[in-house]
């Protein structure tokens, strides 16, 4: 078959396919029509009618006998138009209101099926009655009575199931035997909309718990800013951090860790009241906004910390979650504002720092912030980019205190200690700078620092022909160094790296660094033991009471702490406690050395008592690098005055 007999069966087969259709629709025309429908319906169906033969190429024959059906009717072309509009626009909502009453006298079958309304239900219906909000639509039918043409707006609807749809709503006037009616025509958006709403809701609100975010957070405490500028009242930003959440995670998985930041939020919800915020920032970092706390700044400070009694009450119950019981605390620091800053970024680095005071101060508390926190704060930034540009300048120094064997003064072993050489102030020792920088990731470098510099100082000194080398150095590790994950991993890295011998390397932990996670903490010395590291529990008797748990620990070495050592000649307690520690150590096989000897009292003391080891100035103060080295080539003994 030809490509024109081709186009002729096509437009044969849409020739029949329209005559067809212009049948069925004049023959309802004729039967409305003997049923007394109404004008504007008959009109409606003749014009689209009359549409679709124009759109098909229909002959003559049947345009006349569309006229004919029409012709009683005396329905003008800018009617038959509009209802052609209504035909040619099935899917979408047509409705047809009276301006004056808004009243529907019309609908077709999209608006009753998208209403979940009958058309007798819909025809007794005011429009306005269902509109989610009756402004915008009061608007649209002013502009299409007053101004010729078609008007556009979003226009919400209410369903009999009261669901919200949207709809992009065209309204124009025509007129149906001279009266003026309004025609609406909606094209649904709900679904569009509703995934809009989603996205919009993502984006200002935390996946995991469902709380406002940063994002939305920031928004709601500018307008709560500008609120309170103009109402005289008082808010409030409350910092809240989950006491050792961490270990939650590390210990449980991290889908537990979820299950409770769930649950945590569910209960400040229901703490909180329904115009508080309460937003998630991530990981364990919570805000609270509270606004309307009076014109007084103390009732403001006592509703507040009232709320966070609430707080620490709701968190306090146990979580049973997946068969485990866990309890968490939490440590709140809170602003007051306009008081304590004036916009959001002031607003929440102060109750930051609020919160981090709050830590310090032993966790599971409530602290407010005050003006030396942020002069705190400042000198904590100044610090650490000092040390930052110390550790590029080379100004970092490593220094050696010697253990010493109290019968002949020999040298044992040397603890590695940080000096910073400031260009300006000297030489700085580490607890006017560490505790500025102990949380931050620059201990960890810093730390990372220490441990490869003393591990290429002992490679040096194991290589150097005509010393007598260390039985060891030792490092101290820091509770952040120590729980990171990859703690012993990085250790051997260091250690191959620089070639020191393990066996002469012994590291100093204290006792909160192991009782944090016992069962973690000895896992991790047995791995690192196993590549030759000894350890020496330090400040041995400040932290817990731990002597129980002394036995299952991989240690080798205990130092008793100089707060002991400095008084145990003059404080009877101080003696039974050192006495006591010797004791134990000595049935477990354990080497002690006592810190911070100073005088001969306390070295004999310690002699007769059956200590064996010491650090302190009476024996030889920290060393600088060439000076260590001198002492290890020279094998100086302390001669001791009997």
């Amino acid at each position: 078959m030809g490509q024109d007999e081709h186009a002729y069966v096509a437009r044969r087969d849409l020739f029949r396919l329209s005559a067809l259709v212009l049948s069925v629709t004049s023959a309802a025309v004729a039967l409305l029509s003997m049923a007394g429908s109404p004008t504007w319906l008959l009109t409606l169906l003749s014009g689209a009618t009359a549409s679709l033969a124009v759109a098909r190429g229909i002959p003559a024959l049947f345009l006349s006998i569309r006229h004919d059906l029409a012709a009683p009717r005396h329905a003008d072309e800018t009617d038959l138009l509009a209802s052609c509009r209504i035909h040619e626009r099935t899917h979408d909502v047509g409705l047809l209101v009276d301006p004056d009453t808004h009243l529907i006298l019309d609908c077709n079958h999209q608006a009753s099926h998208l209403l979940r309304l009958s058309k007798e239900q819909l025809l007794r219906h005011n429009i306005l009655e269902l509109a989610e909000q009756t402004d915008p639509l009061l608007e649209l039918l002013r502009q299409a009575q007053e101004i010729a043409g078609v008007h556009h707006r979003n226009i919400r609807l209410r369903s009999q199931n009261s669901k919200i749809l949207y709809f992009e709503m065209s309204a124009e006037q025509l007129h149906v035997q001279g009266r003026p009616l309004i025609l609406l025509l909606g094209q649904d958006q709900t679904r569009h909309a509703e995934a809009e709403s989603r996205v919009l809701h993502l984006a200002y609100h935390d996946t995991l718990t469902d709380l406002p975010n940063r994002t939305l957070l920031t928004d709601r405490v500018n307008h709560a800013l500008q609120r309170s500028q103009r109402s005289g009242q008082h808010g409030a930003l409350l910092f809240l951090d989950l006491d050792n959440f961490k270990r939650i995670n590390d210990s449980l998985g991290h889908s537990i860790g979820d299950l409770l930041l769930q649950e945590l939020a569910a209960r400040l919800r229901r703490t909180l009241r329904e115009e508080d915020t309460i937003s998630r920032l991530g990981g364990d970092e919570f805000v609270v906004l509270l606004e309307h706390l009076g014109r007084d700044p103390e009732e403001a400070d006592r509703q507040i910390r009232e709320i966070a009694h609430k707080i620490r009450a709701a968190l306090a119950p146990a979580y049973h979650l997946n068969g485990h019981e866990l309890h968490m605390t939490a440590s709140i620091g809170h602003v007051v504002f306009p008081r304590d800053g004036q916009t959001m970024e002031t607003l929440l680095r102060h109750a930051d720092l609020a919160m981090y005071q709050a830590k310090k101060a032993g966790r599971d508390t409530v602290t407010r912030f005050h003006p030396s926190m942020d002069e705190i704060a400042t000198q904590r930034m100044r610090v650490e980019n000092e040390i930052r540009q110390a550790l590029q300048d080379g100004h970092l120094e490593l220094y050696f205190q010697p253990v010493l064997r109290i019968q002949d003064g020999r040298i044992l072993g040397a603890e590695a200690l940080l000096r910073w050489r400031h260009p300006h102030d000297g030489l700085i020792l580490p607890d006017r700078f560490l505790p500025q920088i102990e949380d931050g990731a620059l201990m960890l470098t810093l730390a990372d620092w220490v441990l490869e510099r003393t591990c290429q100082e002992l490679a040096t000194i194991m290589a150097t022909p005509g010393m007598h080398p260390p039985g060891y150095i030792a490092v101290n590790i820091s509770h952040q160094q120590f729980h990171q994950p990859d703690f012993v991993s990085r250790t051997r890295g260091i250690i191959e790296a620089t070639g020191a011998d393990p066996h002469h390397l012994l590291f100093e932990i204290t006792e909160t660094v192991i009782m944090t996670n016992a069962r973690e903490a000895r896992a991790r010395m047995l791995a690192l033991k196993e590549l030759g590291l000894r350890f020496a529990i330090d400040d041995f008797g400040t932290g817990y009471s731990s002597l129980a748990y002394l036995k299952q620990l991989p240690a080798d070495t205990l130092k008793i702490d100089r707060s002991f050592v400095s008084e145990v000649t003059r404080d009877p307690d101080d003696a039974a406690i050192v006495r006591t520690v010797l004791g134990i150590a000595g049935h477990m096989g354990m080497q002690v050395i006592a810190e911070g000897v100073e005088h001969r009292e306390q070295l004999h003391f310690l002699r007769e008592h059956g200590c064996t080891c010491y650090q302190g100035f009476l024996g030889r103060p920290p060393l600088d690098r060439q000076a260590f080295r001198e002492e290890l080539r020279l094998g100086a003994q302390l001669r001791l005055v009997e």
